[in-house]
């Protein structure tokens, strides 16, 4: 990949370029946004299964439309992102919610 400057950089971290086809496997991507109490359990499983992933609270004072309970996000390394989506779809039985923004 050719050098770019500070403005490119921050171009293609917003909007990737064309000739990046393969995933990152330094970036860390979201896979799933799931209660509390669920989201320590598929991250375990998610672990066992050789898919590195992290998992962090969603504080928030204010319950919305989206969620009336506390929430968590689970995340993984990019290049995992489709085994790690495939594995919580099916433990949950349906496909990963994500935050709304």
């Amino acid at each position: 990949m050719k050098q770019r400057g500070i403005w490119g950089q921050f171009w293609d971290y917003l909007w990737r370029t064309g000739d990046e086809d393969t995933a990152d496997p330094d970036r860390s991507v979201e896979a799933a946004w799931l209660p509390l109490w669920q989201s320590r359990m598929v991250t375990d499983e998610l672990i066992a299964s050789g898919i590195p992933a992290v998992v962090t609270d969603d504080f928030n004072l204010n319950m919305t439309m989206y969620s009336r309970e506390p929430m968590a996000r689970i995340f993984v390394t990019e290049d995992r992102h489709g085994e790690a989506a495939a594995l919580i779809e099916e433990l949950l039985g349906h496909p990963p919610r994500h935050r709304p923004l």
